[in-house]
C-alpha cells in the first residue's frame, strides 16, 4: 500500500455552474438496528445543500428484524438499505459498503450515531482537502436517561472519547475514532486488513497507525455525532476483554507502541516485573472485581486497574514496535 504518490490524492469535488459541489457516500453499518431518524436527518441536510449524495445502510445480521424499516428507508431517493445474506464482521461490513459506494468521499457513521445540528454535513464539506481524513468527534446524547448515565460505558466514554478538536489535533492519529469520520474512497480501499483484530476493539487504533505510517493527514473538527445507545455493563465488560485480546495480539505482532495508553502501562509494569503480581491478583480476585464492575458503581481508576490485571493475566508478548512495517 502506498499513499505517497500525489496522484492518489484527488479531491472528489466538482465545479458546476460556479458552485463547488461535493459528491459523498454516507455509509452506515448496522447490526439488527434501525437508523431511520439519522438517515432522514442526513437525507434532509444533503438535499438542502444540493449535493450529489447517497446513503447506504448494510445490516450485518442475516436474521435482522429490520426488513420493514429498511423498506421504508428505501422509499427515500438516493437511499439504499439492505440486510447481508451472511455475516461479514465489523471490518467486512465497512469494506462491503465502500465497495458499493458510488462517490469519492465516504462518510462513515456508527449505527447509533445521532445528528443533533443542521450544519453537520456542511461542516464536513467546508473542511474538505485533497487526501485528508476528517474526524468529527464523539459526544453522548443529552436525552440519555439517568440510568444510562450511570453505566460504566457512558462514564468511560465521557472521559476517553469526548475530546475537543484542538486537543485531538495535538495527537491526530492516536485520537482517531471510527464512530464518525470522512475519508477519500481511494485511501480507504487501500487500508490493510489486520488478522489480529477479531470481533470488537482497536480497529480504529490500527486504522490510525495505517494512516500515520502512510503519511495521510488527519484533521479533527468539532462536528460530533452523539451516541444514543449505551452498552450494559455486562456487554461492555465482554467487549473490553475482546479489545484487550486484540491488543495482546497486536503487541505480539509489533503493531502498536506507546501511543496506545494500555500498551504503555503494560510495558512499564512488565519492565519492572509487576505484571506477575497483577496476573496473580487477577487469578485471586478477578471474578470478584468483575462482579463489582457489573453490579456496583466502580471508579474509573479501578476499571483501568482491572484492564491492566486482565492484560497481565493473558500474558501478551511484546515485539519491537514497528518491526512489521
Amino acid at each position: 500500500m502506498a499513499f505517497k504518490n500525489g496522484g492518489l490524492r484527488e479531491l472528489a469535488v466538482y465545479l458546476y455552474a460556479g458552485t463547488l459541489i461535493a459528491m459523498i457516500s454516507i455509509l452506515i453499518p448496522t447490526y439488527n438496528y434501525n437508523p431511520t431518524n439519522t438517515v432522514r436527518e442526513l437525507h434532509s441536510q444533503c438535499t438542502e445543500l444540493g449535493i450529489a449524495f447517497e446513503i447506504l445502510v448494510a445490516d450485518d445480521d442475516p436474521d435482522s428484524e429490520m426488513a420493514s424499516a429498511y423498506a421504508h428507508l428505501n422509499e427515500l431517493e438516493h437511499v439504499h438499505a439492505s440486510i447481508n445474506p451472511v455475516n461479514l464482521g465489523r471490518r467486512g461490513n465497512r469494506d462491503y459498503l465502500a465497495s458499493k459506494a458510488r462517490y469519492e468521499w465516504l462518510l462513515y457513521l456508527d449505527e447509533d450515531a445521532v445528528i443533533t445540528h443542521r450544519s453537520f454535513v456542511n461542516n464536513y464539506l467546508s473542511n474538505l482537502k485533497p487526501g485528508v481524513v476528517i474526524c468529527g468527534g464523539v459526544d453522548y446524547c443529552a436525552t440519555l436517561s439517568k440510568a444510562e448515565k450511570k453505566k460504566l460505558r457512558y462514564r468511560y466514554g465521557l472521559r476517553s472519547e469526548v475530546v475537543a478538536a484542538t486537543d485531538r489535533n495535538s495527537a491526530p492519529y492516536s485520537s482517531f475514532i471510527t464512530f464518525n469520520f470522512l475519508i477519500p474512497k481511494e485511501i480507504y480501499l487501500k487500508l490493510p486488513k489486520h488478522t489480529e483484530i477479531v470481533g470488537y476493539g482497536h480497529e480504529d487504533t490500527m486504522m490510525g497507525y495505517d494512516l500515520k505510517y502512510n503519511f495521510v493527514p488527519i484533521l479533527h473538527i468539532d462536528n460530533a455525532a452523539c451516541h444514543s445507545q449505551i452498552d450494559s455493563n455486562e456487554v461492555f465488560l465482554e467487549k473490553t476483554k475482546e479489545a484487550l485480546q486484540n491488543l495482546s495480539r497486536m503487541m505480539a505482532s509489533g503493531k502498536v507502541d506507546e501511543e496506545v495508553r494500555m500498551y504503555k502501562a503494560y510495558a512499564r509494569v512488565r519492565a519492572t516485573g509487576l505484571h506477575v503480581i497483577l496476573r496473580v491478583l487477577y487469578s485471586l480476585i478477578g471474578k470478584e472485581l468483575e462482579s463489582h464492575i457489573l453490579h456496583g458503581h466502580p471508579k474509573l481508576w479501578l476499571f483501568d486497574l482491572y484492564r491492566l490485571m486482565y492484560l497481565s493475566y493473558i500474558q501478551p508478548q511484546i515485539t519491537t514496535p514497528g518491526a512489521w512495517r
